[in-house]
């Protein structure tokens, strides 16, 4: 591999992005290593799976703990040129890691504010970007008399993935839902989560989320995403198109809100997701995400705009200097993913025929014969998912939607 770096991946997101910018290192001649505590994670069915042909070592550590990360760096055969942190419980370990190596990545107290919901909030609110009313609360008792108009969100300040996000009615159904997060004290990654739930009022308006690139003061805007969501009162995305094309002078809106969000809570290196939405009167940040889309979202970006997120990422923290790109105007893509039915898969089918159809770039599958799915409220409970492309993204969206609709997924009763 003359004249190949060497990147470290700090674990991975399981949908997609991650493992989109080992391919994207391992695409540009690059040396591959990745540090996991819990190797099989990644290749459990379930969920998409690390292709482990992509790496050429993988080693165990405690990566919940920078310390260890720097150590398992620094013990390393191969210096490292870069440690790239993607997946969302793993990005104050990858800043603080990067930092004590000496290596490119964000200032860990930005990524400390933007992973804690609370302090998003505060900071955000203090620099007069567009949040909801909002209160940060230890315990259920603390939900009476906060003075927000009903309904709310209620939610972990630092889980990710739609996680225990609920909506509360009123405030006594709020406290049940904030007694039952309390009672989880971590996480699905083994971290402790930060004992206390965001409470904010509920913003009735469609969902978007904008991609950026990062340095310093420098944003780039690639995408405005559509959302689609699943019934209330969860919040699980069962979709997502770009380009959103709101029209009105709305992406333009999602764009300036989203690049004085990051200011305010000073991410000032890599990727970021932005979610906001849009109230009547204009759009409202719900959170901050310190990393690439997951969901596959960074693939729609590549096929509508032409820029690959993960592999620009890669190649910012290999070359911070390097000019960051700008969107250009291809088509639209969208995804569509198969909800998941509890219990255990007996058969699959349809999957080649929904491959063939109109505008079908890929289909892809979690699950096979044997399969043992949990179908929770939040973003896991997916059986795959289809991505598919078209002059518009309601086009691109109703093409995926078709494909998935194709596809059946057989289940028994656990």
């Amino acid at each position: 591999m003359s004249g190949s770096r060497h990147v470290v991946f700090l674990e991975s997101n399981l949908t997609g992005s991650g493992y989109e910018a080992i391919a994207a290192a391992r695409r540009a001649g690059h040396r591959v290593t990745f540090l996991t505590r819990e190797l099989p994670t990644y290749l459990a069915p379930g969920h998409e799976r690390l292709d482990l042909s992509l790496v050429d070592e993988a080693v165990t550590c405690e990566t919940n703990d920078p310390d260890a990360v720097v150590a398992a760096v620094r013990a390393l055969a191969v210096p490292a040129d870069a440690v790239v942190a993607v997946g969302e419980w793993h990005m104050i370990s990858g800043a603080v890691a990067s930092r004590a190596l000496g290596l490119p990545g964000p200032d860990p107290d930005g990524v400390r504010a933007a992973r804690d919901k609370s302090a998003t909030r505060r900071r955000c609110a203090a620099a007069g970007v567009p949040v909801p009313g909002f209160a940060r609360v230890a315990a259920p008792e603390e939900v009476h008399g906060l003075g927000l108009a009903w309904p709310c969100v209620v939610k972990p300040l630092d889980d990710g993935g739609s996680n225990g996000v609920r909506l509360c009615r009123d405030a006594d159904e709020a406290a049940d839902h904030v007694r039952l997060l309390l009672k989880d004290t971590h996480n699905e990654r083994g971290q402790r989560k930060i004992p206390a739930a965001l409470v904010e009022e509920y913003v009735d308006g469609p969902e978007v989320s904008v991609e950026v690139l990062v340095r310093g003061d420098e944003v780039s805007v690639l995408a405005v995403t559509a959302k689609q969501l699943g019934e209330l009162p969860y919040f699980c995305e069962t979709g997502h198109h770009v380009p959103a094309a709101l029209g009105s002078g709305l992406d333009e809106r999602c764009a300036d809100v989203a690049v004085r969000s990051l200011r305010a809570v000073g991410f000032d290196f890599g990727a970021a997701h932005v979610e906001l939405r849009l109230a009547a009167d204009g759009p409202r940040l719900i959170e901050i995400n310190c990393r690439p889309a997951g969901d596959r979202i960074t693939r729609l970006v590549a096929l509508s705009t032409g820029v690959d997120i993960a592999a620009e990422l890669v190649a910012l923290y290999l070359d911070p200097a390097r000019p960051l790109p700008a969107p250009g105007r291809r088509q639209a893509a969208a995804i569509a993913f198969l909800p998941a039915a509890a219990g255990t898969v007996t058969a699959v089918s349809g999957a080649g025929a929904a491959a063939r159809l109109p505008g079908v770039v890929d289909v892809g599958l979690y699950v096979e014969p044997g399969t043992r799915v949990a179908a929770q409220p939040n973003n896991t409970a997916r059986h795959g998912h289809v991505v598919a492309v078209a002059p518009s993204g309601a086009q691109a969206l109703a093409r995926a939607r078709a494909a998935a609709d194709a596809i059946t997924v057989t289940t028994s009763p656990v």
